[in-house]
């Protein structure tokens, strides 16, 4: 990510992401064919508003011409972005307007969460290496998460894939990796104000599992959601108030 034009480009792209998912959700409410479905896009909206937050938090705090920023937390936020994709498949149910093959959105949704973990989880870690170590890192790691999202068997429809074993397991496995990390860094950290960003990543990471695998129930879509918004609000809280560049 030491290439300016690079992190423009993914930061475009997230961008993009964010904004179609959004319009996606207000135009289904707008519609309002399916009421049963609406707390599918409120939860949408709120989800995207939150990872923009941090996002902007972070690239206004951490990103600059001197400081190219955590290529770990920049792929990030992209990939939470294209996760909130998952909302296209409500939209389907709805509508009946298939905007992307069915197929292709349970691999890309898949992917995304995975490569979020993934991401999430050693962001921190790798946090105070030589950036081109990071980025060597980087690449391999998403490489073999890639390997991992293409060879294993998916559902025709986001509805059953997390009922699938060996995706329900592998997304385990990232995120009880991911919280382990994170809860080893909350009480190994010596600030306060550095333990609150793990509480922030731990709640997001819980409420981003809940949304996604139990996220057809409304009281879990609720839940979950709530967990991330409010762990992604301590994030960016935090962010902003820390001088420490991530």
């Amino acid at each position: 990510m030491n290439n300016r034009l690079v992190r423009i480009l993914i930061l475009l792209s997230q961008l993009l992401i964010m904004a179609f998912v959004a319009f996606i959700c207000v135009y289904a409410m707008v519609l309002d064919i399916d009421s049963s479905l609406m707390h599918q896009y409120i939860a949408g909206v709120g989800r995207v508003v939150v990872v923009l937050l941090i996002t902007v938090a972070y690239y206004r705090t951490s990103v600059s011409r001197m400081n190219p920023g955590n290529p770990f937390l920049i792929m990030c936020f992209l990939f939470l972005a294209l996760s909130e994709l998952r909302i296209i498949y409500y939209f389907t149910l709805m509508t009946g307007w298939s905007l992307i093959p069915p197929r292709a959105l349970v691999r890309t949704v898949m992917g995304a969460q995975f490569m979020a973990h993934f991401t999430l989880g050693y962001g921190v870690h790798y946090q105070n290496n030589e950036h081109n170590a990071m980025i060597r890192s980087l690449l391999i790691g998403m490489a073999a998460v890639v390997f991992v999202s293409i060879i294993i068997p998916s559902a025709q429809s986001l509805n059953t894939l997390w009922s699938m074993p060996a995706p329900f397991l592998i997304l385990c496995i990232f995120a009880a990796t991911t919280l382990v990390v994170h809860l080893i860094l909350l009480f190994s950290e010596p600030s306060v104000l550095g333990a609150m960003r793990h509480v922030g990543t731990i709640l997001m990471i819980t409420g981003s599992f809940i949304s996604l695998v139990y996220g057809s129930a409304i009281v879990a879509n609720i839940v979950g959601s709530a967990l991330f918004a409010l762990g992604g609000l301590v994030t960016m809280i935090i962010t902003l108030r820390n001088s420490v560049l991530l």
